[in-house]
């Protein structure tokens, strides 16, 4: 789950780092051990009641699959890593009021997505999907795990952020894509900052 974090902090926002409590981090750390048992098993389940073929070919799947990975997990442990450190909350933020994000930021990996732990480990089933040239596991689980995500954020999560930050949540909003990161963003953003060094050196 993401919570949006920002780099200007209230007076009333916490400055210190929550508590990773055990019996919520323990949960956490499990779904990162059952998940991908759980993953391998229903896609192959889908692969054999479908009739799928494998896909793609050796040694694309190597090389696609791991690359998506990777990148799925470095995305989703770098928000992680934002969230706790500037924003002050954890990703199971609406399962423990003391564990929600106290600053609203739109820097950083979350200035070209809403939610770039829902993305990055959304990747990590379809970058496995690959790497074992299942199309079950490729095609079907990341489609519920976003089922499951959206439900949680757009009735939990959103509203408790409109109602925590406000007016700043709904611009944020409003100029952030909700999931697939911007590419128009990042190079209008990238040339903002390029124009501004250049100007900074005069």
């Amino acid at each position: 789950m993401d919570t949006m974090i920002s780099d200007t902090q209230t007076s009333t926002a916490s400055t210190t780092k929550p508590v990773l409590r055990l019996r919520y981090f323990i949960p956490y750390l499990l779904i990162f051990l059952l998940v991908p048992v759980g993953t391998f098993l229903l896609g192959s389940w889908l692969d054999a009641l479908l009739l799928l073929p494998s896909f793609p070919p050796f040694p694309y799947n190597i090389i696609s699959g791991i690359s998506i990975m990777v990148g799925g997990a470095t995305i989703g442990i770098k928000a992680t890593r934002q969230l706790r450190d500037i924003g002050k909350g954890l990703p199971w933020g609406e399962a423990e009021d003391q564990s929600q994000s106290t600053v609203l930021i739109t820097t950083g990996i979350f200035a070209y997505t809403r939610n770039p732990i829902t993305f990055g480990y959304t990747l990590l089933p379809l970058g496995m999907g690959l790497l074992f040239r299942s199309l079950g596991m490729a095609l079907f689980i990341p489609l519920i795990v976003l089922g499951v995500q959206l439900i949680i954020i757009k009735k939990r999560e959103e509203p408790n952020l409109k109602r925590r930050f406000g007016e700043k949540y709904l611009e944020y909003k409003r100029k952030t894509p909700f999931l697939i990161p911007s590419i128009r963003l990042f190079f209008t953003r990238r040339k903002r900052k390029n124009a501004s060094a250049k100007f900074a050196s005069r």
